[in-house]
């Protein structure tokens, strides 16, 4: 990192992270680096972490690093699972031969014999009579599913089917198999465990379709392993930022990467297809790229409000991004959206931050001064600056715990960067339990450049009986005139 800010360039791209969100920031290299770049205006984009779905498995959530998780894109590497009742099921596998035959065989899941044989592990189905059939193997973590298949081809069988466990839902990850093989997810795989059990000779064929554009239309989807929020390091700072695409992507591939030893076309191979939030960074750093080409003078946390305040939350179908079990992804989930790449270069209004504006909020966590001036690489005095949490901050977000009876005003101030005599209104889309007041409701500005400053104030509501312990909502500023500017930012309310 250092080298890369010694050579100017204008966008840092990490694709990596510590295993888990609890590391501080003046102990976290990754965090560290990206304040030196930040410093010297260089935008920083890192991986959320592939810790999902669990709760606060965020990483890299410093707030002068954009924070991406990974969402499903439209495209399927499709293989159709044709059971012996007809009901379809599409499934996605990279072993897409030409010409191939496809027929019903018998169908059978060795799941009967142990754990180990659901799972298809190394030499659990030697006793099994897989020979000629389609074996149904429980997905296993994805660097070992060629394994499973290699099992299944070296005890005679015919194909396989992978079935996803309720973890891992409806994201699907294809890979380059060692025979015929379709992975579903979990609940199409209950379809097929249900029909296992109601007949006495099951039988399933496979057939391949190929590459689809546009027939998913679920996308985007919050991916299964993608980390989830809120922050443990900072709960006053929504994390994620953004989701991106980072499921079943096209990349390049090293040659000499070992694949453990199992003969397949990835280990010749200079493009792999690859998931994880490691995908969905570079995305963002290429969306950030084009921003700073457009708009070479703005910040780090400008380019960065602009990505988050235009960023969308509908799938394809116009229904709210669910995660991979089908149900509407929380704010924790999916951040402030999915980006928008167009939008994003002309946000209306943007949030700024400066360098120096992040000491209050460091010396607001506890750190000591010296743990500070580590990370700033300065001398601070934590008595002199008012200290002030992360929520206060000028982050393009507002992410907070509320307590009974609590209420809390935050301050932002934003930048115009649309055009000269603008008019905005606010437009409060309020968490369950939660009132929100916005002061000033309308804000103008004469020139580019100017500022306006606002307060929201947050006030927990007593005897409003709530869904969930987590109360999400939106603050929009809309401008008045043709223009159609939508400045949106995400409310992410934790109660205790």
């Amino acid at each position: 990192m250092d080298a890369a800010i010694e050579e100017g360039v204008d966008v840092l791209s990490i694709s990596m992270s510590y295993s888990n969100g609890s590391v501080p920031f003046f102990d976290d290299v990754f965090a560290l680096g990206a304040f030196r770049a930040i410093q010297k205006g260089i935008f920083v984009s890192c991986s959320a972490g592939n810790g999902g779905p669990s709760p606060n498995t965020v990483t890299n959530a410093a707030p002068w690093i954009l924070t991406v998780g990974a969402s499903t894109i439209d495209r399927e590497i499709r293989a159709t699972v044709e059971l012996g009742n007809n009901v379809e099921l599409y499934g996605q596998s990279l072993f897409q031969p030409e010409g191939f035959h496809s027929k019903q065989l018998p169908l059978v899941d060795p799941a009967s014999n142990g754990e180990s044989a659901a799972f298809c592990e190394k030499g659990s189905l030697k006793n099994i009579d897989v020979k000629g059939k389609i074996v149904i193997c429980q997905a296993s973590f994805p660097e070992w599913r060629i394994f499973q298949g290699q099992e299944v081809k070296d005890n005679g069988g015919a194909g396989m089917i992978l079935i996803n466990g309720v973890e891992d839902g409806d994201t699907i990850i294809p890979d380059a198999h060692v025979l015929p093989a379709s992975c579903l997810g979990y609940k199409d795989g209950l379809l097929v465990k249900g029909y296992l059990n109601s007949t006495s000779s099951p039988t399933a064929a496979i057939s391949f379709q190929g590459t689809l554009i546009g027939k998913s239309k679920i996308a985007p989807q919050v991916a299964s392993f993608s980390s989830r929020g809120p922050s443990l390091l900072s709960p006053g700072i929504l994390k994620p930022d953004i989701i991106g695409p980072g499921v079943n992507i096209l990349a390049a591939w090293a040659e000499s990467v070992d694949n453990g030893g199992v003969s397949i076309d990835e280990a010749t191979n200079p493009f792999n297809v690859i998931s994880g939030t490691s995908m969905s960074c570079p995305h963002l750093s290429g969306v950030a790229a084009l921003i700073k080409s457009a708009h070479p003078d703005w910040s780090p946390a400008a380019i960065k409000s602009a990505i988050l305040t235009t960023a969308y939350t509908a799938d394809l179908n116009g229904n709210p991004i669910s995660t991979e079990q089908n149900v509407s992804a929380t704010v924790f989930d999916r951040g402030s959206g999915h980006v928008h790449t167009l939008r994003a270069l002309n946000p209306g209004l943007v949030y700024d931050i400066e360098p120096d504006d992040y000491i209050p909020y460091l010396c607001g966590l506890g750190y000591s001064e010296q743990q500070v001036r580590y990370i700033v690489q300065r001398k601070v005095n934590c008595s002199t600056p008012t200290l002030i949490p992360g929520a206060q901050l000028n982050y393009p977000t507002f992410s907070m715990v509320l307590g009974a009876g609590d209420q809390m005003t935050y301050t932002r101030t934003v930048t115009n960067v649309g055009r000269p005599f603008s008019t905005y209104i606010s437009k409060v889309l309020s968490p369950q339990g939660v009132a929100v007041k916005v002061m000033p409701s309308v804000i103008r500005f004469k020139d580019l450049n100017d500022k306006a400053s606002y307060t929201v104030t947050f006030t927990r509501l007593e005897n409003v009986t709530r869904s969930s312990i987590i109360g999400q909502g939106s603050l929009v500023w809309n401008s008045i005139g043709d223009d159609g500017y939508k400045v949106v930012s995400t409310i992410a309310v934790v109660f205790v």
